[in-house]
C-alpha cells in the first residue's frame, strides 16, 4: 500500500472515529443525558473534536480524495459552529438552524453518492446522519423538546454505526461493510 492510500484510511479512520464520539456527545446533550451539561466544557469538547476533523480534512486533502475531504470538512464546520456557539455562550440560532439544514441537504447528497458507490454501511451512516442533522433543524425551528430529544436519539445510534465503521476501516474489511480503500 502506498504512502498516499495509508494516509487517507488513516484519515478515514480518524474522521470516522471523532464523528463517531462527537455524535454521542451531541445526541446525550439533545436527550438531556447527564443533569450537569455545562455548555462552555461541551464547547471546548466540540471545538477539540472539530480540531481532529480538521485534521482529518487535511489528511483527506493530502490524499486527494475530494468528496471524503468535502463532507468532513461539512461536518466539520458543524462541530465548529457549535462548539464557539456554545464556548461563547451567545448565537444566532436562526442562522444556526440553516447551517443545519443545508448541511443535512448536503450530507443526503453523498449518501447517494456512497449507495452508488456499493459502500452499503457509509451509506446507512451517512443517511443517518442527514436524519439526525435535519431533525435537529427542525427542532431548532419549531422549538421542539420532543424533536430534540428524536435527534439526539438518531445521533447515538449514528454515532455508534460511525464508531463501528471506524474499526471496519482500520480491519481492512471491503465493501459492502467497509469502504472502497484509495
Amino acid at each position: 500500500m502506498s504512502a498516499i492510500s495509508s494516509m487517507a484510511l488513516a484519515a478515514t479512520d480518524l474522521v470516522y472515529i471523532v464523528g463517531g464520539a462527537m455524535l454521542i456527545t451531541v445526541g446525550s446533550v439533545n436527550m438531556n443525558i447527564g443533569k450537569k451539561n455545562e455548555p462552555r466544557d461541551l464547547g471546548i469538547v466540540f471545538i477539540s473534536g472539530a480540531i481532529m476533523l480538521l485534521i482529518g480534512t487535511l489528511f483527506d486533502v493530502l490524499a486527494g480524495s475530494a468528496l471524503s475531504a468535502a463532507a468532513t470538512a461539512v461536518f466539520d464546520a458543524i462541530l465548529w459552529m457549535i462548539g464557539i456557539a456554545a464556548t461563547v455562550g451567545k448565537s444566532n440560532l436562526f442562522a444556526m438552524n440553516h447551517a443545519l439544514l443545508y448541511s443535512g441537504i448536503y450530507f443526503l447528497f453523498v449518501t447517494v453518492l456512497a449507495g452508488l458507490t456499493g459502500q452499503v454501511l457509509l451509506a446507512l451512516a451517512l443517511l443517518l446522519l442527514a436524519f439526525q442533522v435535519l431533525t435537529a433543524a427542525i427542532a431548532g425551528y419549531r422549538a421542539s423538546a420532543r424533536l430534540h430529544w428524536t435527534s439526539g436519539l438518531l445521533a447515538i445510534i449514528d454515532g455508534v454505526l460511525f464508531l463501528i465503521l471506524g474499526a471496519i476501516v482500520s480491519l481492512g474489511i471491503p465493501p459492502p461493510l467497509g469502504i472502497i480503500p484509495p
